[in-house]
């Protein structure tokens, strides 16, 4: 009911408005809901029909092979206008790729406000041989695999906006993965935290949901837990104290970056030292009583 629900909203006719330049109807994640739904964005700069645009350009029939893409074409995706002057594709696997696209749009918008770098587009391969389910970053390529699934989420992972988020801030990290690959890793999953709003955005895309909380950032980590997962704890716990998701992806980002000028230093103490050294007063407070606890450690230079 749900999917004839999407293709019945995704192929509406429309009736006496005029089509807006850059706007899409597409299946996406409902903020109130948590559900998927058909939702309005825009998209400016976006060739809709050849899902191409300044987030990245979409092949099929393409493949990766080694560190590149091989062949493929742009999709032909028809298009209809709906009562608002959005445009809709008329299929659901058009409107798939639509939407996935219309994800990555949002994430890189989000991480350039966070102060990331306005990245070129990359090549987005479709039903790529053996690619994970969902948009999946391949540094080696520089390129996104997109594919559907995996069967039994709630959220198809292609449409869920922190995992989208987490992907596109693995592209912005990959030169800082080179030498601090927890760190990097850690930053991009409380980035997707971030985007979503919601620490446990990986459950609602996972075959299996997540029914004892391992997957969710605000869950109590067990001594020994993966860097990444402790990083990415903190760094949401300090976010939801504060109330200011975009601050905290600010300081992140520029923490992880300063650390990847450093290849001699690393650690969570070092990446959450440097996050807490670009506040003052109250808020390094805070934020110092968080990762203390987060880490259970005092050992994070910038808080005395």
């Amino acid at each position: 009911m749900r999917r004839a629900l999407l293709l019945a909203g995704l192929a509406l006719a429309a009736c006496g408005s005029a089509a807006v330049p850059g706007r899409a109807q597409v299946p996406g994640l409902d903020r109130l809901s948590g559900e998927l739904t058909v939702v309005e964005v825009e998209l400016p700069g976006a060739d809709l029909a050849a899902v191409r645009g300044p987030s990245g350009w979409v092949l099929v029939g393409a493949s990766l092979e080694s560190d590149r893409v091989v062949g493929g074409t742009a999709p032909d995706c028809a298009l209809r206008r709906t009562a608002s002057g959005a445009l809709a594709a008329q299929t659901g696997k058009c409107g798939s790729l639509l939407g996935a696209y219309a994800a990555l749009d949002r994430s890189r918008a989000f991480l350039i406000s966070a102060g990331a770098e306005a990245l070129p587009p990359a090549p987005i391969v479709a039903d790529a041989a053996e690619a994970p389910a969902g948009l999946r970053y391949v540094p080696e390529a520089d390129a996104f695999t997109l594919a559907a699934g995996p069967p039994g989420a709630r959220i198809p992972a292609a449409l869920n906006p922190g995992a989208v988020a987490r992907e596109a801030a693995r592209r912005q990290l990959r030169n800082v993965a080179r030498t601090h690959p927890d760190e990097a890793e850690g930053v991009a999953l409380f980035l997707g935290a971030a985007v979503a709003a919601d620490p446990g955005y990986l459950g609602a895309s996972d075959g299996e949901g997540d029914p004892t909380g391992e997957l969710d950032l605000s869950r109590p980590l067990p001594a020994g837990a993966p860097v990444p997962a402790v990083l990415a704890g903190a760094l949401w716990a300090w976010a939801d104290a504060s109330g200011d998701p975009m601050g905290a992806a600010r300081a992140a980002l520029a923490a992880v970056r300063a650390l990847g000028e450093r290849p001699d230093a690393g650690g969570k103490a070092a990446l959450l030292s440097l996050v807490a050294g670009q506040l003052e007063g109250a808020e390094r407070d805070q934020a110092c009583a968080v990762f203390r606890a987060r880490l259970a450690s005092s050992g994070i230079e910038a808080c005395p």
